[in-house]
């Protein structure tokens, strides 16, 4: 995979080609009173699987971890399909004996200190090391593979998520077109910003992976344009279906990849204007309306 260097490319303020999305893709307002649950959706092959807006955050979280080390879908399937088990794809603070975390590593087995354990990041890192040293895990089952990293007592345990792991694998690297994931939320609460995205896509795929720019802004949000530095197509699927899935976590009111487009209040949508950007944008929130 091509690698480019900084994340920043430039910034470009306002401009016609996004200026349609600047004024209707942000927020969803003065529509009648609906109820949203919440939840995030990824579907695969016909099946579709819910969690909560922040197991599904994880779940981008670990699927994009196998990026980092060239490891392929399948590897992602193997990480969320052992964090679903482990944790249920949340960062627990508490264990069997002194498990913590996304994927419930111990401390006293030399899986980092209790607090680096208890970072999403240094976690999944560490998952895919060990994975990555697995003497043919590419050929083995999900539950083989994740069971020589983890070696837990109930070995077959792994298994039984592996079809919703690869449904979360496979939209977040891309195998799977924007939008396979979708997700039912109210209004942003907390603000966030363009350099906040900026980390959390870093931090998620590692760095040179892809690129962004400010494309412009307006009293509350920010468009964020991000391009796939090796160009692949996948890649922007992939990240657009990410941004769905981090929306919660991240004040992330609108995604737009070519003529698919998902708003926070609204879901899945076709757009009618055509934007002239060739990648996925992202608005970002940035002020809440006053009391």
């Amino acid at each position: 995979m091509a690698r480019s260097g900084g994340f920043w490319a430039g910034l470009v303020f306002g401009g016609a080609a996004v200026g349609a999305v600047v004024a209707t893709g942000y927020f969803v307002a003065n529509y009648d009173p609906v109820s949203h649950d919440g939840l995030c959706r990824v579907t695969l092959d016909g099946e579709t699987y819910a969690r909560t807006a922040e197991a599904a955050s994880n779940a981008a979280l670990v699927a994009a971890g196998a990026v980092k080390f060239d490891m392929g879908t399948f590897a992602s399937t193997i990480g969320v399909a052992t964090a679903i088990q482990e944790s249920g794809l949340r960062n627990l603070d508490y264990g069997d004996r002194d498990s913590l975390g996304l994927f419930q590593q111990r401390p006293s087995q030399g899986w980092g200190t209790p607090d680096e354990v208890r970072d999403p990041h240094f976690a999944t890192r560490k998952f895919y090391q060990h994975l990555a040293d697995v003497d043919g895990w590419e050929s083995m089952r999900v539950t083989d593979a994740a069971q020589a990293v983890q070696r837990s007592g109930f070995p077959e345990a792994y298994e039984e998520h592996a079809p919703e792991a690869a449904a979360w694998a496979a939209a977040i690297r891309g195998d799977e077109a924007f939008a396979a994931v979708d997700c039912d939320l109210d209004a942003v609460e907390a603000p966030s910003s363009a350099e906040d995205l900026a980390q959390r896509i870093r931090r998620d795929f590692g760095e040179g992976v892809y690129g962004a720019a400010v494309l412009g802004r307006n009293d509350r949000a920010v468009l964020v344009g991000v391009t796939a530095a090796s160009g692949d197509q996948r890649e922007l699927d992939g990240l657009a279906n990410w941004a769905v899935a981090v929306s919660g976590e991240e004040a992330i009111a609108s995604v737009r990849l070519g003529d698919e487009q998902w708003l926070r209040e609204q879901g899945i949508t076709s757009a009618a204007e055509t934007t002239g950007f060739d990648g996925v944008l992202i608005g970002v929130v940035e002020t809440t309306p006053a009391d």
